[in-house]
């Protein structure tokens, strides 16, 4: 039994395919296949069930998966801290945001700390709220980056940020030349929309109902860009992050009005497996994040 195996054996977990795991790794499928051959044989178990479409863990695989991946992170850490010791920080990190905090919000964070930090490799995915979850708890990814969080008993949620909702619209709406209004004037109002579900939505609808404010949704969309360029449009105007809309409002194309009269705070937060131990490239980042959103 060796490292290689085993982490072969989690890949195949993972990714429930020979073919796509000898491509991440860089060898052959009939390398993969001796490998866990071999792993089996060590063991005296079957450890993988194999059809033509698929690959799946046995009840014998299942049992010691979380064992192997402990294994694996711990030996990846000791590499990790060794090299640390010295002065270099390397590893890589695997994130998923929400479209509009991974365009609009990270992008001077992960510029200045892949300088900070040349070895550290990040992969960053945009996806939706769900999704974000649901890769967090296959441990598909380390971190997810979500607005109003749903913390639990097998995810933490850390705070780091907060945004702000305004009233967004086309420069020739009716309301492009307040500052502020009260929501109570968005009655029947053409409105453009995140899609229903989006925790952001979700939120807006609730505070729409709560003031027994009734909008004429005109579309939907779940790419802010999209929803942006829209209201641009004259389709409708929009309640959007504030971060979101500042390149759009200083440009001239879009006008921005805060709601007085509602709670317009958006919470940002970093979301990770409670029971999943920290890598030092990531207790570093998680570090070096919440730094920043504290400075700006």
């Amino acid at each position: 039994m060796n490292l290689i195996q085993l982490k072969l054996f989690s890949d195949l977990a993972r990714e429930q395919s020979f073919v796509k795991v000898a491509k991440l790794n860089h060898i052959s499928q009939p390398a993969v296949s001796v490998h866990v051959k071999k792993l089996e044989d060590a063991l005296g178990q079957q450890l993988l069930s194999r059809t033509s479409q698929t690959t799946q863990l046995t009840p014998e695989g299942l049992l010691i998966l979380e064992d192997v991946r402990e294994i694996l992170r711990l030996c990846e850490n000791i590499k990790i801290k060794s090299n640390y010791s010295t002065g270099v920080l390397e590893g890589h990190i695997r994130i998923a945001a929400i479209h509009s905090v991974g365009m609009y919000e990270l992008g001077d964070f992960l510029s200045g700390f892949m300088k900070a930090f040349p070895k550290v490799c990040v992969h960053l995915e945009y996806e939706h709220s769900e999704a974000i979850y649901e890769a967090v708890r296959k441990e598909k990814i380390d971190i997810g980056i979500v607005a109003y969080p749903k913390p639990n008993h097998l995810i933490e949620s850390i705070p780091f940020s907060e945004d702000e909702l305004v009233l967004v619209t086309g420069n020739k709406h009716r309301l492009s030349g307040k500052k502020s209004i009260s929501i109570q004037q968005l009655k029947n109002e053409p409105f453009v929309a995140f899609g229903e579900g989006i925790p952001t939505r979700v939120v807006i609808d609730k505070l729409l109902q709560d003031s027994n404010v009734d909008v004429n949704i005109r579309m939907t969309h779940n790419n802010v860009y999209t929803l942006k360029k829209a209201v641009e449009a004259e389709i409708g105007v929009s309640i959007l992050p504030n971060e979101t809309v500042k390149e759009e409002v200083s440009k001239g194309t879009l006008h921005r009005i805060r709601v007085t009269d509602i709670d317009s705070k958006r919470p940002l937060s970093i979301i990770r497996l409670t029971a999943k131990d920290i890598s030092t490239p990531l207790e570093v980042f998680i570090k070096e994040l919440l730094d920043f959103a504290d400075k700006t």
